[in-house]
């Protein structure tokens, strides 16, 4: 299970940074609209670059599960019938638009509607990026592998872990309020609730009414009961902390996590908020982990 690290983090890290952009284009949506500042502009570079590595970084490490890594330029040969071959297609997509946004950003040329086409094609170039990562684990032959769970789980560790990131990258740790910010916050309160449901109740194997296999001749596959109850400790506390640091920073009435709600954003809540993110990432890595845990292949 845990020789499955290149495929873990090649998953998280890419769904990270699907989030990331599909947190942003609002914003930068937005942005464009209007005048771009020096402050809007760091930023925007920030977040650009951080999804153009991550998605490298991702891509980089993916070769580490590559018994021959140099047929890998054969990986584009079947785009017509191969999720493989097509996620990794709309993964190079994506990473052509996010340098593109970046340069258009840093040319300050970010303020006309070639901008917002490039930025809508990068978060559809990101959405079929992670349908086909979906659709290439839900295999008949796999039935660990819950069609209807791993594509939940991957949506929601993608939105979960993009909102956090972006938040983190984007907040003012000076206390200005930010309507957006809230919104990314309290979206990842949400978006955490519902992983961890997803975890207790429908988790393969271990979940309250999750998918059980049937009888096989084959070996059961090597995934630890620990894991699971580790990866809902982590997402657990990550949402305490979450919540904390949110009631702390209120401007308003405590308790009102709204959509539209500011924040203030404090040494100690940004501190708070930042291990809250770290908490939430060990736990999706973990469930991760689990994931190709379900499944017992050649050599383990």
């Amino acid at each position: 299970m845990l020789k499955e690290w290149p495929l873990v983090a090649f998953t998280i890290l890419g769904q990270m940074a699907v989030g990331m952009s599909l947190s942003m284009f609002p914003l930068m949506a937005l942005s464009a609209e209007i005048s771009w500042n020096a402050q809007s502009r760091e930023k925007a570079l920030l977040v650009l670059g951080l999804i153009f590595g991550l998605l490298m970084v991702a891509a980089a490490l993916s070769f580490f599960h590559l018994r021959h890594p140099l047929r890998a330029r054969r990986v584009l040969a079947n785009l017509r019938t191969s999720w493989l071959s097509r996620e990794i297609f709309f993964e190079l997509v994506l990473i052509v638009l996010v340098a593109l946004a970046f340069v258009l950003v840093r040319t300050r040329n970010a303020d006309g509607l070639f901008f917002r086409v490039v930025m809508a094609g990068a978060a559809i170039a990101g959405i079929l990026f992670l349908v086909s990562m979906s659709k290439l684990y839900t295999l008949e032959s796999v039935p660990s592998w819950d069609p209807v769970y791993t594509g939940i789980s991957f949506l929601l560790t993608t939105v979960t872990l993009g909102t956090m990131a972006t938040a983190l990258v984007t907040g003012s740790p000076t206390g200005n309020p930010n309507s957006y910010l809230s919104t990314l916050w309290s979206l990842a309160f949400y978006f955490i609730a519902a992983d961890i449901f997803l975890a207790t109740f429908l988790t393969p194997r271990f979940g309250i009414v999750g998918p059980r296999p049937g009888p096989s001749l084959r070996p059961p596959a090597r995934a630890p009961r620990s894991f699971h109850f580790g990866r809902l400790a982590f997402l657990a506390g990550g949402l305490v902390l979450l919540v904390l640091a949110a009631e702390a920073s209120m401007s308003g009435s405590p308790g009102d996590l709204s959509l539209t709600h500011p924040l203030v954003l404090g040494r100690a809540e940004r501190q708070l908020l930042t291990l809250a993110s770290a908490l939430v990432l060990l736990g999706e890595v973990v469930g991760r982990f689990l994931f190709y845990g379900l499944v017992l292949r050649p050599g383990d």
